[in-house]
């Protein structure tokens, strides 16, 4: 995308925040580009941002309007995997265009992908840019519109570094997202497939037991399996509320799973809930590797 370009912006989950959203909105300006806001940006139904069938006529109208150059979704929170039954898939696949969203719109970039065949964004929303997002979010998001590829070697943040947790190199289609989302669609169909993937996983707000009990879905449901290797990014306020003595940490019930499984699995990606919030292409070839002395993801 470049300046004059339009950029819809869609509601898929919660509603409205004022500030955040006029903020959001400047700094979108700021880029040169042009905004239309659908329909469902300004309702609200209940702790959805309108009903089922606004949201996702939002959605399939935008792809489908020439006038329309790219999709950001407004914010995150809940209700977007209702709208999976009412998007028209096979027309979304005629009108390709940049899609843009995190947390649970992993819901619709799991689905977007499996029906439709489409590669998405997994970056920050307009309420995350008009909020305290780090400078690094800016960079990324501004470049990302430019370059949605973002082929090359993950840029990280000052003072940031990828970890190996297991060994080994491949290469594979990226894919994932929130982990209670990519959960959550299993025994559906939109559920993911992963074959030859590598998985991207970010979470906010879990212990490590909800967390454990996600892996271990993954690993029963035949999805592990499948997949080449892991790409763990931010793990957000993932701690015990009230913590127990010899309790395991999220990053000891990772361990504990990606150990078993064998497949190269690399963590400290700048994507999720955390201060960073960077530009990843779902959808499109990556090269994970994860070496003993260094690790790295090579996109494109």
């Amino acid at each position: 995308m470049q300046a004059g370009d339009t950029l819809g912006i869609v509601a898929p989950s919660a509603p409205l925040d004022e500030t955040r959203f006029q903020a959001g909105l400047s700094f979108l300006h700021s880029l040169g580009l042009r905004t239309r806001c659908g329909r469902s940006v300004q309702e609200r139904w209940g702790y959805l941002a309108g009903t089922d069938d606004v949201r996702a006529q939002d959605i399939n109208e935008f792809f489908a309007d020439p006038a329309i150059d790219g999709i950001l979704c407004m914010r995150g929170g809940y209700g977007a995997a209702r709208l999976l039954p009412l998007l028209d898939f096979d027309d979304i696949a005629r009108h390709p265009k940049l899609f843009i969203g995190f947390s649970d719109i992993t819901a619709l970039h799991t689905a977007l992908r499996q029906r439709s065949h489409l590669a998405t964004i997994h970056g920050a929303m307009l309420t995350g840019l008009g909020g305290k997002a780090t400078r690094y979010t800016y960079e990324q998001f501004a470049e990302g519109l430019a370059n949605p590829a973002m082929a090359g070697p993950v840029r990280m943040p000052r003072g940031h570094h990828l970890e190996t947790l297991v060994e080994g190199e491949v290469q594979g289609i990226l894919a994932g997202g929130n982990m209670m989302l990519i959960s959550s669609l299993i025994g559906t169909p939109y559920e993911l497939d992963g074959q030859g993937q590598i998985l991207f996983l970010e979470e906010i707000g879990e212990e490590a037991y909800s967390i454990d009990r996600m892996l271990c879905q993954f690993e029963q449901s035949g999805l592990i399996d499948r997949i080449a290797g892991l790409a763990f990014g931010e793990f957000t306020r993932c701690h015990p509320v009230k913590p127990a003595e010899g309790e395991w940490t999220v990053r000891e019930v990772i361990g504990q799973y990606v150990r078993r499984w064998g497949k190269p699995a690399i963590w400290g990606l700048p994507y999720g809930h955390d201060r960073h919030n960077g530009w990843l292409p779902l959808g499109m070839p990556a090269h994970l590797i994860a070496g003993k002395e260094a690790a790295s993801l090579v996109l494109g």
